[in-house]
């Protein structure tokens, strides 16, 4: 072949090159296979086949052979050689259309008269026959191959070249990725008798729905739900992406403590969400209440009492409330500010008190009877034990004894008689026992009879002795009554004495009386 023919080799290479779509003058591409998008729209001539409908992921379209700009191949070689010396031919492999091209091969099949020497890159040899591979072009793209050749013999150079590709299939599918995101709040601290309200908040910061969305919360040992249960398993259902739920709930502490926990977020997938650690400290008011007052007291005596209330706890005691109950025995008299004495109950009432703080109050009352009196004063407010404290105080009583004597006539004729009366009164607070009442008459009297509240009995020294009163209740009295007989003129003398169990001394009371002639 002569070196003038060189023009229409090049011409036959490009043709070759336009029919790299494998065989699709022979059959269409599976349908598996999606439309190559040329770069630049084929010529008019060019005929299209109808696409075929996509079906689920999937989609194709296949052009006519004639109208597939998919591969160009641009190559260049001197027009004319010298037999036996180098010479260079450069080929460009350009991928037309918007897609990547995969296992591109530019194939060469040496003719007798053309021996290829090395190139760049560095192809695969086998007999006649070298090749080129490239695992992808893309879209756009371009490969270069330069190679080094050389004319065994004068003549025609010929070289046929042949390049094939892969289109991938491709599924198309947007893959959604849900995120879940959840808070927990709670309040920091709490009364012990107040519930505790937990607000969950669960959001998808995600773009795909979050399917079964369930909020799982362990809670603490001592804190449950208003059913006593310890876990909360609560589901959501499905949360599509950018949405959010909240939900509150209401538990019961069972104690005092702080109580930390975190809350979790579960949904298909395996997709889970931590809320962190939240804590919350529950808190009580403690009450204590001390009570004095005296050991011992007397009857019609004011017998003060002491109260004093601390809070303990670690919360405020609220609507505190100190109360007191006034026992028989004992009545009212007056309390310190702040009480409200109403149906013999005496109460004090404090709004607030705080953790730490104590407060004294005071209440006077006066023992009516004689014996051990228990006093008991009780507070109480929200949230806290009731707690009480009793006083006890043994009351006396006084011994008050008045011996009164007196004469029913006076003055009296000698000859005449007078009575003396002798009155026993019990002005003190406790009964007087064995009361002994002893009279005493001068010799200017004669003794006449006696009669009283006990036996009496004369003697022969001028004494009246009257037998012991056993019991004398307190503001009563007892009287005794002597007769005698004026004897001779003079201002007499009627002398009366008493003893008694409660009397340190006898009790001593004269009369005077004028006997005259």
């Amino acid at each position: 072949m002569s070196t003038k023919n060189l023009p229409l080799l090049l011409c036959l290479c490009l043709l070759i090159a336009a029919a790299g779509c494998e065989e699709c003058n022979k059959s269409q591409a599976p349908q598996h296979f999606e439309q190559l998008t040329p770069i630049a729209q084929a010529p008019e001539h060019f005929q299209q086949l109808t696409p075929v409908a996509p079906t689920g992921n999937t989609s194709s379209k296949v052009f006519m052979c004639d109208a597939c700009p998919i591969i160009r191949l641009d190559s260049t070689i001197p027009a004319q050689v010298q037999a036996k010396s180098e010479f260079e031919y450069t080929l460009k492999i350009t991928n037309l259309t918007n897609e990547i091209l995969t296992d591109v091969i530019v194939s060469d099949v040496l003719s007798s008269n053309f021996q290829s020497l090395r190139s760049n890159p560095a192809p695969t040899m086998t007999q006649n026959k070298i090749a080129w591979s490239f695992p992808r072009i893309g879209p756009g793209e371009s490969v270069d191959i330069v190679g080094i050749g050389m004319a065994l013999a004068a003549g025609e150079v010929l070289d046929y070249i042949d390049v094939t590709y892969t289109s991938p299939a491709k599924l198309r599918s947007i893959a959604l990725a849900p995120k879940l995101v959840i808070t927990k709040s709670a309040p920091a601290e709490i009364s012990a008798c107040a519930p505790i309200l937990y607000i969950f908040k669960i959001e998808n910061i995600g773009n795909g729905t979050a399917k079964n969305v369930r909020l799982y919360d362990q809670l603490p040992a001592g804190l449950t739900t208003p059913e006593g249960a310890s876990i909360v398993d609560m589901p959501i259902g499905d949360l599509p992406g950018g949405a959010n739920r909240t939900i509150s709930l209401t538990l019961k502490a069972n104690r005092t403590g702080n109580y930390i926990n975190n809350a979790v977020a579960i949904a298909d997938g395996e997709i889970t969400a931590e809320s962190g650690e939240v804590s919350t400290v529950v808190k009580k008011p403690m009450l204590t209440i001390t009570t004095s007052a005296p050991e011992t007291d007397y009857v019609n005596m004011e017998l003060p009492y002491t109260v004093t209330v601390t809070n303990t706890g670690d919360w405020p005691a609220i609507n505190t409330v100190i109360e007191n109950i006034v026992p028989q025995g004992l009545a009212f008299v007056s309390a310190s500010q702040g009480s409200n004495f109403t149906d013999g109950r005496i109460l004090w009432k404090l709004d607030r008190l705080a953790p730490g703080q104590s407060v004294t109050t005071n209440a006077t009352l006066l023992p009516a009877v004689v014996g051990n009196i228990d006093n008991t004063f009780r507070v109480s407010a929200e949230c806290c034990d009731t707690v009480s404290a009793t006083a006890r105080t043994e009351i006396k009583g006084a011994p008050g004894i008045l011996l009164e004597v007196i004469d029913t006539t006076d003055p009296i004729k000698v000859g005449n008689t007078t009575t003396y009366r002798i009155v026993a009164t019990n002005q003190g607070s406790i009964p007087i026992t064995n009361i002994k009442i002893v009279a005493t008459l001068e010799t200017s009297m004669n003794y006449v009879s006696s009669v009283g509240a006990t036996k009496s009995i004369f003697n022969q020294d001028g004494t009246v002795t009257f037998e012991p009163l056993t019991w004398l209740a307190p503001r009563t009295q007892a009287i005794w009554e002597v007769t005698v007989r004026a004897a001779s003129q003079g201002d007499v003398r009627f002398k009366a004495e008493m003893t008694g169990d409660q009397l340190v001394s006898p009790v001593m009371e004269t009369e005077s009386t004028h006997f005259f002639e």
